[in-house]
């Protein structure tokens, strides 16, 4: 399974959240079912999502390109350090994540 395939078919036809305070926001809410974080995310910033995902029981990616890449794979003209799946459509990448642990 291609990671950047499943993230198009989410963007496609599900719902996602862009930046650290949306996706933290919904995990804490219980909305945020995958948070995906760029390879040249800061440690403090990974390891807050992480706990943040630990918490509330959902999954995470560590995304193995850079800001500027997501963002590109994402269709939008600026980096994305993290991105969160509320809805994963007809999308397999939720089986992708790790759970935070």
């Amino acid at each position: 399974m291609d990671f950047d395939s499943e993230l198009k078919k989410v963007l496609k036809g599900g719902k996602v959240v862009i930046g650290e305070k949306r996706v933290k926001k919904g995990m804490l809410n219980g909305k945020i079912k995958m948070a995906i974080l760029a390879l040249n995310a800061p440690p403090d910033i990974r390891d807050e999502i992480k706990k943040y995902a630990r918490l509330s029981n959902a999954k995470y990616y560590e995304y193995p390109e850079s800001s500027k890449e997501l963002g590109y794979k994402c269709g939008r003209p600026f980096p994305i350090l993290v991105l969160g799946i509320l809805d994963e459509g007809d999308s397999k990448i939720l089986e992708l994540g790790k759970n935070a642990s």
